[in-house]
């Protein structure tokens, strides 16, 4: 690992975290998330991220709570709009624990976090181990996905360009498809908390084929 590598490794280990909770949104290792900042409290926490390591910490809510595994992301693209949004982009780093939270000192919540069960999560400093690093692009596992993305995406109307897709790294494509995909946020919560990227693209798989199907009963209902 070069030396800014193990610097920047250092800064994005912290105990404590600014936490952005959103339903239906997570963040993996590896993985970009695009958001609209809108909220005033959310604001002053990117601008309080923004003066020192930029990291925010997305979990999901379930009203006041929030799920206790989340994806630690450091922002890598910062925008404000004419009317007082941020657009950022939101680099994912790694999973963590939430262990319990801090007094409410500031307009958003914070986490005291730990990342110690997820040590086998590919690491963002080191860009050999990351997952499109580690995969070829055939295989049994991608053609069983490819097959399940190719139902879904039929079932929910949508255009996909397969060639680019084939382009991805297997470990890549679950992770993002597990991130963009359309399911209910306790399956998003599940996917994220897989693992690793064998039982994530199992998961993923047998989500795609049971919203399919999902989807076929329930136009068949509506035609009787």
């Amino acid at each position: 690992m070069s030396s800014h590598y193990k610097a920047l490794a250092r800064r994005t280990n912290p105990a404590v975290i600014p936490i952005f909770p959103l339903s239906g949104t997570v963040l993996l290792p590896g993985c970009d998330l695009p958001l609209n900042i809108f909220e005033p409290r959310y604001l002053n926490m990117v601008d309080d991220a923004l003066k020192s390591d930029r990291l925010i910490g997305m979990v999901q809510s379930d009203g006041d709570k929030v799920k206790t595994i989340g994806g630690l992301g450091r922002i890598i693209q910062f925008s404000e709009t004419d009317d007082g949004r941020y657009v950022i982009v939101l680099k994912g780093l790694k999973r963590f624990e939430v262990l319990g939270e801090e007094p409410l000192e500031r307009p958003y919540r914070r986490a005291q976090v730990s990342y110690e069960n997820f040590a086998e999560d590919p690491d963002f400093h080191m860009p050999e181990k990351l997952p499109e690093a580690m995969s070829d692009k055939g295989g049994e596992g991608r053609s069983a996905l490819t097959v399940a993305m190719k139902t879904f995406a039929k079932t929910l109307g949508v255009d996909v360009d397969w060639e680019a897709l084939a382009e991805i790294p297997l470990p890549r494509l679950i992770d993002q498809a597990s991130m963009i995909s359309p399911f209910k946020a306790e399956d998003k919560q599940s996917l994220l908390e897989a693992r690793g990227t064998e039982e994530r693209r199992r998961l993923l798989i047998g989500l795609m084929h049971l919203y399919s199907n999902d989807h076929k009963g329930q136009s068949k209902g509506q035609m009787n």
